[in-house]
């Protein structure tokens, strides 16, 4: 570490849902079509981690991995619904909890832990204890004006003018409703806290819900599918399954099976494709609101920026399209970590080693 600073450095801790890295300064040649301003920004100013692999290729026993510090062998956490507190993990740090407990402020909202019994509503003992305000059931995730998993449509364009934000709008203006707050606090004491912002998108996860200036970023007629349509030699059944994908209303009237080498009609195809691509420019216009805020507050040269997927998604790859798939397992990972430390201006924030992908 080069130097120390006089005060610990705030934290930005920021989690996304089915992250699969198309963005267009990571891979100029195999994305050009990408709209990612804002990562693309962040990456020249980080860290960037391009080979972290994902433990499991789902959300939960991915989420509980990195969270907790430990592989999924460890927490036996394989599905979506057990809770690593109440199997191999009662008395493991998280992450946030290791923050706390260093004289953080610390404060979550949004897809952080996975949902419900799984985290207990996003481990209550992990954060500071604002009177149960912040945690447990009041722990903020936004409200669901739109349909949500396994609904009648897989994608939609919306104008949230009209019919209101979408829970990682909701999300984004909380965090930096608490951004404002926590800072104006800093500025107020003699000995300011620091503080720990857990933020969790859940955008581009299905459904491709999402304002239609984003849509407007991918023409229809410009929309591309992968070259080969068939599934790679000697693939399992279970790395091919498309089930998430054909719980949606829209995809399950085609009667589409998931069946390997099945794919949806070309028309389908595109629409997903199309909605994906959106949806992640969606993502990367929120990471950038809260990265300007930041700027904007004075405090963007005293917080570090930590920003990581769970794991990736099977789109446009041999025509395939769903997460969970061994394609999701095995694809490259993005992790961009905005450390003072790395920049040369030193961090004196507890060193566990933040990087979200436990080995």
């Amino acid at each position: 570490m080069v130097g120390a600073a006089t005060t610990p450095l705030n934290v930005l801790f920021i989690v996304n849902d089915d992250l699969r890295p198309m963005i267009k300064k990571l891979h100029p040649d195999k994305f050009p079509q990408m709209v990612t301003p804002n990562f693309d920004e962040l990456m020249a100013d980080s860290l960037t981690l391009k080979n972290s692999h994902v433990q499991f290729a789902e959300c939960g026993p991915s989420r509980a991995s990195f969270m907790f510090g430990r592989r999924p062998d460890s927490t036996k956490v394989y599905d979506l619904y057990d809770n690593p507190r109440e199997i191999m993990c009662a008395t493991c740090k998280t992450i946030p909890q290791i923050f706390t407990e260093a004289g953080y402020t610390t404060v979550g909202m949004g897809k952080l832990f996975h949902d419900g019994h799984a985290s207990n509503n996003s481990d209550p003992i992990s954060w500071t204890d604002f009177n149960g305000t912040t945690t447990g059931n009041n722990f903020f995730m936004g409200e669901e004006y739109y349909p949500s998993n396994g609904g009648n449509t897989s994608w939609m364009a919306i104008d949230e003018t009209v019919t209101g934000l979408t829970r990682d709008s909701q999300v984004r203006d909380n965090a930096i409703e608490w951004m404002r707050n926590l800072t104006k606090e800093q500025q107020a004491s003699s000995d300011p806290e620091p503080f720990f912002l857990g933020v969790g998108f859940r955008k581009p996860h299905l459904p491709f819900i999402v304002p239609k200036e984003f849509y407007d970023m991918y023409p229809e007629e410009e929309i591309t599918l992968a070259a080969n349509p068939y599934a790679p030699r000697n693939m399992p059944t279970v790395a091919y399954a498309s089930w998430e994908l054909q719980s949606y209303g829209d995809v399950e009237a085609l009667n589409f099976t998931g069946k390997i080498n099945e794919t949806l009609v070309d028309w389908k195809a595109r629409e997903e494709v199309r909605g994906y691509q959106a949806a992640l420019s969606y993502t990367d216009h929120n990471v950038g609101m809260l990265v300007q805020e930041l700027k904007d507050l004075g405090i963007w040269d005293s917080t570090v920026i930590m920003f990581a997927g769970d794991h990736g998604w099977k789109v446009r790859i041999q025509r395939a399209s769903d997460s969970a798939c061994e394609e999701k397992r095995r694809a490259e990972e993005l992790t961009v970590w905005r450390s003072l430390e790395i920049t040369g201006r030193g961090a004196s924030i507890p060193t566990f080693g933040m990087i979200p992908i436990a080995r």
